[in-house]
């Protein structure tokens, strides 16, 4: 159609419109009354649609009088403006106004509408969005069609999270929105930070919790764990330094749950086993590890580790060190051999010491020398019994391991002239290093 027809049709409706001529509809919007056809508002709008499919009454002049909630009269003269004229103008309105006009459209079932105003808003007042960052965020994600400006504020906050973790109103954002956010693989802030706010957060929303964590009780961690049950797994746990695990994280362990905590660990390792140059998501790790050996439960001495232990494929071992607190291990991804003192060849082991308190950054160290990469001494020659890591780590008996550098392994774990070549264990725990199977 020529564009001066279609404008001079669009005038003529502007006319019916403003003329009132032959209307059959009032519809009243707080004080003020409406004064419109019937036909065209069926034909128009599907919330109309609906009100005049019902059979409405018509008062004593055979007028149809229809109530209108939720929408101020102003709002409505826009509204009513496209409904005749498939025209609307906001150029000069205020951008509060606007956003007023996108809950009103949305209630009345505009869609087109709403998509509409969505794209002014993000396109020509962004910085008004950003200003009223808090209020506009929570009232968008109160409207399942607001899905353009949801994905705005989200990525947004991915670039600029601390306008929502920061915000005084904090501790009011819905639990959903704290998932969808926590979800996101490109937030710009620390763990640790989130950490903190996610607790502040779960704090504020469980009730009567003491102000000193010493003075919890279980049911008050559990009631924690109750309220964050759907943020902690998000976590990035692996992305924290080892004092921030200690000082920050640790405290709150009971609310973590049976197997999180050892999670933490175990994604590292679990990486560090495929050669993945990330840590796996604590969601995502392949493998369960299967507790064979507790030192302090089954005893410390060669005869345990042999019952328990040899002969077994893929282990990893893990010990705590007395009075330093360093946490070493290694992987054997063989059997440890029951015949004596044989040397097995692997690319694939390695050992490490993992972040602690005084560790930020955890250390692995793989094997160099491929050939004598792990082995196991049943005869104690060579001033050691049991397994060992090529010659730099091996177990002496009786608590009592040692650890030298060598050039077997790529990185030195701790400092051997430091601390000494033999330092005793107040733990170790084995594992068999298992595949998990895949859910149908």
């Amino acid at each position: 159609m020529d564009t001066k027809l279609l404008q001079q049709f669009t005038n003529d409706f502007e006319q019916l419109l403003e003329s009132e001529y032959n209307y059959d509809v009032i519809v009243k919007i707080d004080e003020q009354s409406f004064k419109l056809h019937s036909l065209v508002l069926y034909q128009r709008s599907s919330f109309f649609r609906e009100k005049l499919s019902r059979g409405i009454k018509k008062n004593s002049d055979n007028i149809i009088e229809i109530t209108v909630p939720r929408i101020s009269p102003n709002n409505f003269k826009i509204l009513i403006k496209y409904i005749y004229t498939g025209t609307i103008t906001i150029k000069d309105v205020e951008p509060s106004t606007i956003f007023d006009l996108l809950i009103s459209f949305n209630e009345l079932d505009f869609e087109e509408l709403v998509n509409y105003i969505q794209s002014n808003l993000m396109n020509d007042k962004a910085p008004w969005l950003r200003f009223k960052f808090f209020k506009v965020y929570e009232s968008c994600f109160l409207y399942d069609d607001f899905e353009a400006l949801q994905t705005f504020y989200i990525d947004i906050l991915a670039e600029y999270p601390n306008l929502i973790f920061d915000a005084n109103e904090f501790n009011m954002v819905e639990e959903s929105d704290l998932v969808t956010l926590l979800k996101r693989d490109d937030l710009q802030l620390e763990e640790s930070k989130i950490w903190d706010k996610i607790i502040q957060w779960g704090k504020e929303n469980t009730q009567n919790l003491p102000f000193n964590i010493t003075q919890w009780t279980n049911e008050n961690f559990l009631a924690l764990k109750t309220t964050l049950n759907n943020c902690i797994p998000l976590i990035r746990y692996f992305q924290m330094s080892g004092k921030d695990l200690v000082t920050k994280v640790k405290p709150y362990k009971q609310i973590l749950g049976p197997n999180l905590w050892e999670d933490i660990t175990t994604s590292e390792i679990s990486s560090w086993i495929d050669r993945n140059s990330s840590t796996y998501d604590i969601r995502c790790i392949p493998y369960e590890f299967k507790l064979l050996l507790r030192g302090s439960k089954d005893g410390f001495d060669f005869e345990s580790f042999d019952a328990l232990c040899v002969d077994i494929p893929g282990t990893v071992i893990v010990m705590k060190v007395n009075k330093t607190n360093e946490i070493l291990g290694g992987y054997n991804p063989l059997v440890w051999p029951s015949d004596n003192d044989e040397c097995l060849e692997t690319p694939d082991s390695f050992i490490f010491s993992l972040k602690s308190q005084n560790l930020p950054t955890s250390i692995l160290s793989r094997i160099r020398n491929a050939n004598i990469a792990v082995g196991y001494d049943s005869r104690n020659s060579y001033s050691r019994q049991g397994p060992y890591f090529a010659d730099s780590f091996f177990y002496v008996g009786n608590k009592k391991w040692n650890y030298s550098y060598e050039n077997d392994h790529e990185k030195q774990l701790r400092d051997d002239e430091e601390y000494g070549d033999v330092f005793f264990v107040d733990e170790i725990e084995v594992f068999q290093v298992l595949k998990k199977q895949m859910k149908v």
